[in-house]
């Protein structure tokens, strides 16, 4: 975290499993992954700009300054622009073999790796994907002390988000990134909270007993 000029500035590296979190949306509500995938610029300042009072307090500002999104350009060639256009670099995916499998999880997975040795020391790592399979990722970048944001969409394994710092609510997420209009504009509290080992009976409550809750 550095110090500019009266206030604390968060240095982050965003990823997206696309294909991930695109298809879940599109099963729940196919308006709402039309916005993520079409307008991904409004809920990246959502994130910059909202998701921050819980996790630093007051004077604190988060910089996104490295922006990757992994997708099948054979199913998804039409959300590569809007990507590149709200300063995301583009991994094209395509499948590998007979059953659609892609590279996302191994580019992914390399990108972090690199990442924490990068020059710019990222404070967090925000990985926007419901795939248990980066729970392993999750703890080696516990292990080197980095804070780590999820967002996944429907269910998610109980492993994979006591695995994160913070996971953000994914019904926050729907209504103020990508459906409220209002959303770039008001400052609103953050609506993340600690990842559960388990779904919370109240949604308000923070589970304090959740793994890297700091």
């Amino acid at each position: 975290m550095a110090r500019f000029t009266g206030f604390d500035e968060v240095f982050s590296a965003l990823y997206v499993d696309f294909d991930n979190i695109y298809t879940r949306f599109l099963e729940a509500d196919p308006e709402a992954a039309r916005t993520f995938g079409s307008a991904p610029y409004r809920w990246v300042r959502w994130i910059e700009n909202h998701a921050l009072r819980i996790l630093y307090g007051e004077g604190v500002r988060r910089r996104i300054l490295k922006r990757m999104c992994y997708l099948n350009p054979q199913r998804y060639q039409e959300f590569r622009n809007p990507f590149i256009r709200s300063a995301f670099q583009v991994v094209d995916c395509p499948p590998l073999t007979s059953r659609g499998k892609t590279s996302t999880d191994i580019h992914l997975v390399m990108d972090c790796m690199d990442d924490l040795s990068h020059s710019t020391h990222f404070d967090e790592f925000i990985i926007l994907s419901g795939d248990a399979d980066f729970t392993p990722l999750l703890i080696r970048l516990q292990e080197h002390a980095r804070r780590t944001l999820v967002l996944s969409v429907g269910y998610s394994s109980p492993a994979y988000t006591a695995a994160a710092s913070w996971r953000i609510r994914e019904d926050w997420f729907l209504q103020q990134a990508l459906k409220d209009d209002r959303s770039d504009d008001e400052d609103t509290e953050l609506p993340a909270r600690a990842a559960p080992a388990a779904p919370p009976n109240n949604d308000e409550e923070e589970d304090d007993s959740a793994s890297g809750n700091r």
